[in-house]
């Protein structure tokens, strides 16, 4: 499991998805967690852990290819 402080985070319109985009030393990772209802309950499960990238901005780049409802978010 990655360790970092989180730099950036997004919430999908419909409050189902969350992106989290964190900076440990001087590289920059993503993580995606989904809420998933199942037998009646309704828990975060995660979705996505990236590789590390060498900046924010290639970061961003990557999330927004792994989550595409990045684009539609308001």
């Amino acid at each position: 499991m990655k360790v970092g402080r989180e730099v950036e985070r997004y919430q999908s319109v419909d409050g189902k998805h969350l992106l989290r985009i964190f900076r440990r030393d001087s590289d920059f990772y993503f993580t995606e967690t989904s809420e998933v209802t199942e037998g009646g309950e309704t828990f975060w499960t995660s979705t996505t852990q990236s590789e590390t990238y060498a900046s924010l901005e290639k970061a961003r780049s990557a999330a927004a290819v792994a989550a595409p409802w990045l684009k539609h978010k308001a």
